[in-house]
C-alpha cells in the first residue's frame, strides 16, 4: 500500500520559489559559460539563443493547448523535461551536439515554471498561511544559488552543470512528494475543448523572430530578418487593437517586459561588443541582487500609496536605465541593480492586479500577465535591433548587427552603441510617462 503524501514544508516551497525566480537567468548563465572558443562568432544554434528564444515562445504558445485546469501537472511535466535536458547538458561533454538538445529541453521544460508556480503556491498558502514565510527564504536561496554558480562558472570541471542537475532533481522530488493534484481536484492539465490555435501562431512567430534576430548574419536570412518581425508586430498590433480596452496595468506589464529585456540584453550586448566579457557575470549578479533587494525596498517605501509607488518606480527605473551607457562599471552595475529593483516593484504591482482580475479565468491570470510581459520583451528587442541597424547604415555605412547578435568584439562601435542605449532609454521614459498620464486616466472596459 502506498504511503500517503505529506503536506509540503516551508523549506520545500522555498526551494520551488527560488527556482521560479531563477528559471530564466540561471540556465542563461550556465549555457553562456559553456560556449566554446569556436562559437564566439555569430551562430544560429548557439545554446543561449535557443534557450532564451524557446522560453519566451513557449510562454506564448502554452495557452494554445486549452484553458489551464491543473498547473501542478504542467509544472511537474515541465520539470521532468528540464531534468532530461540538464542530464544531456552533462553528457554533452562526451558528445557536444547534445548541448543543443539540452538547451531546447531545458528551455521548454522551465518556460511555464513561474506561471504555473504562482497559482500552485497561492493554493498552498491559502490552505496553510504559515507558508507565506517561504517567499523570503526562497529569495535568499535564489541569491545563494546564483553566487555558487558565479563562483564555479569558470571551473574546468562540470561542477555547475552537476549542481544544476541536482537543483532540478530536488525540485522534481518535492513536486512528487506532496499531493498537488488534490489542490486542483485532480483535473487534467488543460481543458482541451477550449484550445486557441492563435497562440500557437503567435508562439511560432515569436520563436522565429527571436532566433533570427539573435543569429543575424550578412548572408541568407536578410528577407526573414525583415519579414518575420513585421509579421510579429502586425500580429501584436492586431491583438492590442482587438483588446483595445486594456486596463492600465496591462500597459504597464508590456512596459516592464520591455524594461527588463532591455536592461539585461543591452548590458550584455554592449560589454560583449566592446570586448569586456568579464562584465557578463557581474551583470547576472546585479540582476540576482536586485531580486533580493526588492522586498526591503518595498518596506522602506511602504508609506507611499501603491498606485503612486508604481508610477514613481516606472519613472525611476527608466531614468536609471540611462546609466547603462556610462563608461564607469560601477555606475553601470549600480544603475542596473536599482533599475531592476524598481522594475520588480512595477512587475509585482501589475502581477497582483492580474491575480485579482475577474476578466480572466483564475488559473490563467499568471500566464496572461507573463505572456504580455513576453510580448513587451520582444518589442524591446525589435527596437534595439533596428536602432543598431539604422545607426550602422547612417553612421558608418556598415552592418553593425553582428554586435547585436554577440559577434566578434569591435570597440570602435562604442559610440553608436551608446547612442542606441540613449534612444532606447528615452523611449522607455517617454512611454512610461504616456502610460501614467493617459492609461491611468481611463481604466478601460473588458479586455
Amino acid at each position: 500500500m502506498d504511503n500517503p503524501k505529506k503536506p509540503i514544508s516551508k523549506l520545500s516551497l522555498s526551494i520551488l520559489y527560488s527556482l521560479s525566480e531563477s528559471y530564466t537567468i540561471l540556465p542563461f548563465m550556465i549555457y553562456s559559460a559553456l560556449i566554446t572558443e569556436e562559437a564566439t562568432v555569430v551562430n544560429f544554434f548557439l545554446p543561449v539563443v535557443i534557450i532564451y528564444s524557446v522560453q519566451r515562445a513557449c510562454l506564448v504558445a502554452l495557452r494554445g493547448f486549452g484553458e489551464i485546469t491543473n498547473p501542478y501537472r504542467i509544472l511537474k511535466s515541465g520539470v521532468i523535461i528540464a531534468l532530461i535536458g540538464a542530464l544531456m547538458m552533462i553528457l554533452s561533454a562526451i558528445y557536444q551536439p547534445l548541448l543543443l538538445w539540452s538547451a531546447l529541453l531545458v528551455g521548454v521544460g522551465l518556460s511555464p515554471f513561474r506561471a504555473m508556480f504562482i497559482p500552485l503556491s497561492a493554493s498552498l498558502i491559502e490552505s496553510n498561511s504559515e507558508l507565506k514565510k517561504s517567499k523570503g527564504v526562497g529569495t535568499i536561496i535564489y541569491l545563494v544559488v546564483m553566487l555558487i554558480v558565479l563562483a564555479f562558472d569558470n571551473s574546468a570541471l562540470p561542477i555547475v552543470q552537476i549542481l544544476f542537475l541536482i537543483y532540478i532533481s530536488i525540485a522534481l522530488w518535492i513536486l512528487f512528494h506532496f499531493d498537488g493534484d488534490s489542490l486542483f481536484n485532480c483535473n487534467k492539465a488543460f481543458d482541451y475543448t477550449k484550445n486557441n490555435p492563435v497562440y500557437f501562431v503567435f508562439g511560432v512567430l515569436a520563436l522565429l523572430t527571436l532566433l533570427i534576430l539573435r543569429q543575424y548574419k550578412q548572408s541568407s536570412v536578410s528577407v526573414l530578418v525583415w519579414l518575420t518581425p513585421v509579421m510579429l508586430i502586425t500580429f501584436i498590433a492586431l491583438e492590442v487593437y482587438r483588446r483595445r480596452n486594456y486596463k492600465s496595468f496591462s500597459y504597464k506589464t508590456y512596459w516592464v517586459g520591455s524594461l527588463k529585456c532591455y536592461l539585461m540584453l543591452f548590458s550584455l550586448i554592449y560589454h560583449s561588443s566592446i570586448g569586456n566579457t568579464s562584465m557578463a557575470l557581474l551583470i547576472y549578479l546585479a540582476i540576482s541582487i536586485s531580486s533580493f533587494l526588492t522586498i526591503p525596498a518595498k518596506k522602506v517605501l511602504k508609506k507611499i500609496p501603491s498606485s503612486k509607488l508604481n508610477n514613481l518606480s516606472m519613472i525611476l527605473s527608466a531614468i536609471l536605465s540611462f546609466s547603462l551607457v556610462f563608461p564607469s562599471r560601477a555606475i553601470n552595475l549600480i544603475g542596473l541593480t536599482l533599475a531592476e529593483v524598481f522594475g520588480n516593484i512595477v512587475s509585482a504591482e501589475s502581477g497582483g492586479r492580474y491575480m485579482s482580475d475577474e476578466r480572466h479565468v483564475k488559473l490563467d491570470r499568471p500566464l496572461t500577465r507573463l505572456r504580455i510581459q513576453t510580448a513587451g520583451s520582444i518589442i524591446s528587442q525589435l527596437v534595439m535591433f533596428y536602432t543598431i541597424y539604422f545607426l550602422g547604415e547612417i553612421g558608418v555605412h556598415h552592418n553593425l548587427l553582428e554586435a547585436y547578435a554577440a559577434g566578434n568584439p569591435d570597440p570602435s562601435i562604442i559610440l553608436l552603441l551608446n547612442i542606441t542605449g540613449l534612444i532606447c532609454s528615452f523611449i522607455l521614459l517617454i512611454s512610461a510617462i504616456l502610460i501614467i498620464v493617459l492609461a491611468d486616466k481611463k481604466e478601460g472596459g473588458v479586455k
